[in-house]
């Protein structure tokens, strides 16, 4: 039976669904960590394909339309942020990743590695407050309108912002006082005889100013992390006591818990070998040596898409199963915006110019290495695909005056096209690229041998490429298994 004639999922699908986020989320999230992927552009890809996924399992809703399925993964790549020297934090140490006046290494300094800890659950907790929120709606039995979704982002940027300023700054001396007194340091050693709260505000919190004076890059991230923690927590306090939806309050709530332990947990590898901190003395294991950012990525995404699909999962049937009066709603009357909404931003933007960059960047690094040349190859790319993709959106929204931009469900729609567009991100990720980053830097006749194989696998060069192969067959097993065979049209 396929997905699509069910109810709701059977016990056996649900444990298969939580896997396969787990694998899915780990791919994407290291892929996100590679050139052409990388910052805003690959936490859009990250997000996008949850929400195929999501739509995939759980699409014969009214909410999940077309002009849904983009929206979270673009409010997922507006939040996301940088943890510039957090991440090293828990190991009981702080560089002052820039020098001081007549040094020529940078400082250490001695720090809780508490500290450490919850500025890191703090990072993960603000990373995606409006993914989380509007992922979350997408459950609920509120009606969202246009109104509302003003609410919780205005409230989310408007808390962060005032925090920004004000009572952040007042945390990080609580969390981390040491930081604190640091920066106070680097700051009258580059000649700014100022407090740091003063040089943030004064600077409106300029990443790179802050980069050329010691310890400075790490209070104004800090106080950014504490800010967007802060507003996450608002934006989520705004839909239960505003928008009277305490659903959608509780479950993005635990989106952005699950998205500080998945950060956090995630960060183990790159605290290990430190003589202080939570894990002193513990050798880093050979085979992650030199690959430690690769494993965190890869397993933030993993952590992250397990603990959020576990959340789903357990969610009473009656939010999550089909609705039985289902019929295909579209959020926008308008077939002139509809066109433009659906054709740019669902479509060309999501699926056209994101590979299309990705592939772009990638293929400039593999032969040329030359960045006008990976920016003309995605515009020629992009350029030559837009027109038919609008042709296609157009003919379904204006020449047959339907509501949907494409002539399948969005459930039917993601099912079919989900593994097709991981299956390009990987081809992307493991073909092209810098050749030493590629599958072409690892020679096959070095492993076929169980002493080659072994001397490979400590040097951790294969470590990342066989947990991510394997996560892909994973996935594309329990994902055939879930959504069963697709009954014909």
């Amino acid at each position: 039976m396929s997905i699509t004639e069910q109810k709701s999922l059977k016990w056996y699908q649900q444990v298969l669904a939580i896997v396969s986020s787990a694998c899915l989320m780990g791919i994407m999230w290291r892929a996100r960590g590679s050139h052409g992927f990388g910052a805003k552009w690959g936490m859009f890809a990250v997000a996008f394909v949850f929400m195929l996924f999501i739509y995939a399992l759980y699409g014969k809703r009214k909410k999940m339309n077309y002009e849904m399925l983009p929206l979270p993964a673009v409010f997922a790549a507006l939040t996301a942020g940088g943890w510039g020297t957090l991440n090293s934090q828990m190991n009981g140490y702080l560089s002052s990743s820039a020098n001081f006046v007549g040094e020529e290494a940078y400082r250490y300094i001695e720090i809780s590695e508490y500290s450490g800890l919850i500025i890191m659950l703090l990072l993960g907790f603000g990373w995606l407050p409006l993914f989380a929120v509007t992922f979350a709606s997408l459950f609920s039995k509120k009606k969202y309108e246009f109104k509302d979704f003003l609410i919780f982002i205005g409230v989310y940027y408007i808390t962060m912002i005032i925090a920004n300023f004000t009572i952040s700054h007042y945390i990080l001396q609580v969390i981390n006082p040491e930081a604190v007194e640091a920066c106070r340091a680097g700051l009258l050693d580059a000649g700014h005889d100022m407090s740091p709260m003063k040089a943030f505000i004064t600077q409106l919190g300029s990443a790179p100013w802050a980069k050329k004076i010691p310890f400075c890059r790490n209070y104004f991230t800090s106080v950014k992390v504490i800010s967007s923690a802060v507003g996450a927590l608002a934006s989520s306090l705004s839909v239960a006591f505003v928008l009277k939806d305490k659903f959608t309050a509780i479950v993005s709530f635990f989106i952005n818990l699950s998205c500080a332990i998945a950060i956090t947990v995630a960060d183990i590898p790159l605290i290990l070998d430190s003589d202080r901190g939570f894990f002193a003395g513990v050798k880093t294991p050979m085979f992650l040596t030199g690959y430690e950012w690769s494993t965190w990525e890869f397993f933030t995404g993993f952590i992250l898409g397990l603990l959020i699909m576990l959340i789903i999962t357990l969610l009473p049937k009656k939010y999550t199963a089909s609705e039985e009066d289902y019929t295909y709603q579209t959020s926008i009357k308008n077939k002139r915006f509809s066109l433009i909404y659906n054709g740019i931003l669902t479509f060309f933007f999501s699926f056209v110019v994101i590979l299309a960059r990705a592939f772009s960047f990638r293929l400039n690094e593999f032969f040329w290495d030359e960045e006008i040349i990976e920016i003309i190859l995605t515009i020629v790319l992009s350029a030559a695909l837009f027109y038919p993709v609008i042709k296609l959106v157009k003919k379904n929204l204006i020449t047959k005056n339907s509501d949907s931009p494409l002539n399948i469900l969005p459930q039917e729609f993601a099912i079919k096209i989900l593994p097709d567009y991981l299956l390009i991100v990987l081809l992307v990720y493991f073909l092209l690229g810098e050749p030493e980053s590629t599958l072409f830097s690892i020679n096959l006749l070095e492993i076929i041998s169980v002493n080659g194989f072994l001397e490979k696998w400590n040097s951790g060069v294969l470590f990342i490429p066989i947990i991510m192969l394997i996560s892909f067959i994973v996935f594309n097993i329990s994902f055939k298994i879930i959504v069963g065979k697709r009954t014909k049209k």
